[in-house]
């Protein structure tokens, strides 16, 4: 049983899609200008920590084990 299904407490990780561009970078800090430290593709899923997520950033976690911060634009929160 996922995560999704056993009734997450606020600030629990939660389930995202990169949608809406080819390529998104995983940057280290949550800073458009910060250094890169991975790519991922459109319709990549991606685990965010809201409880470490900015404004406009969220904190994720890649499925190559990559840990940063992608642009909230960029990613579709699952249902």
């Amino acid at each position: 049983m996922s995560q999704l299904t056993t009734g997450m407490k606020p600030g629990e990780p939660v389930i995202g899609k990169v949608s809406g561009c080819k390529k998104l970078n995983i940057r280290k800090e949550p800073n458009g200008e910060a250094e890169i430290l991975d790519v991922i593709f459109s319709g990549s899923e991606v685990m965010i920590d809201e409880s470490e997520s900015v404004d406009e950033f969220y904190k994720i976690y890649a499925e190559s084990g990559t840990e940063g911060f992608c642009m909230k634009q960029y990613i579709t929160v699952q249902p």
